[in-house]
This record gives C-alpha cells, sequence and structure tokens, in this order.
C-alpha cells in the first residue's frame, strides 16, 4: 500500500518506488559508480533483483552499465546525467508522497513504522546468516 502512494506520486516521471530507491543508492555510491554487489547490499536485495532492475533504467538512459577497469568480471552501475535530472524532479514528488502517507497515518504513527522498518534492515545480516544456514 504504501509502495502505491509512492508509485502514484511519482508516476508524472514514469518511475516507480523501487527504481527510485536504485537511483538514489546509485548516487550515493558518487561517480565511481557501484557494483550490483554493492547495490545489494546498500538496498539489502539479492543481487538478480537488482541487475533485473537496473535494465528497465539503463535503456530509460537513466543509469549507465560499464565494466569495472579492476575486473572485466564485475558491472559497475553509474548514474547518468538524465538519471541526475530524475532524481532532482522525483524528490518533490516522493516528499508529496510521503506528505499523503503522514496525513492519513498521522506524523506519530509514521515515525513509529520507520523505526520499525529500520530495525528490520538493521538485522538484515541476520536474516542471511539463517538464510546460509538452511542450505
Amino acid at each position: 500500500m504504501l509502495t502505491r502512494v509512492y508509485d502514484d506520486a511519482l508516476r508524472p516521471l514514469g518511475l516507480q518506488m523501487p527504481q527510485l530507491s536504485l537511483l538514489v543508492a546509485t548516487a550515493v555510491f558518487g561517480e565511481n559508480g557501484a557494483s550490483m554487489g554493492d547495490l545489494a547490499m546498500a538496498l539489502v536485495m539479492d543481487r538478480t533483483t537488482v541487475s533485473r532492475n537496473v535494465g528497465p533504467l539503463e535503456k530509460s538512459g537513466l543509469l549507465r552499465v560499464a565494466r569495472s577497469p579492476r575486473d572485466a568480471r564485475v558491472r559497475i552501475v553509474l548514474l547518468s546525467p538524465a538519471g541526475e535530472r530524475a532524481l532532482v524532479a522525483a524528490l518533490p514528488l516522493w516528499e508529496a508522497g510521503h506528505a499523503r502517507i503522514r496525513e492519513v497515518l498521522g506524523a506519530k504513527t509514521t515515525v513509529a513504522m520507520r523505526e520499525q522498518l529500520s530495525g528490520v534492515v538493521a538485522h538484515a545480516a541476520d536474516f542471511g546468516e539463517l538464510e546460509d544456514a538452511s542450505k
């Protein structure tokens, strides 16, 4: 439901929330970009999901994928100038979506929910250890 609110807010740009998250994470890594693995770790996703989400953003010109100069097997994701412009345009739309969520849920519930979700993300490595142990 929350993702849908953000997706509706971002619709004028043709972006969905998971795509915006990927653009933001790529921007955080800076001009040297990030490997698929680094993005997966930052976004608490598996590499296959990151790779699948990079494809459409690369096709639309918002991201660029290149080979690492240190290891040709590693693909590096870089934010394109169009991706930078999309981020600037997306911020007020994301803020409008967030304001809508705060309006419906109330500030106290919104803060509590963010804190609880941050706690889940903080334990992502623990979930990975459980997954690895079951193999």
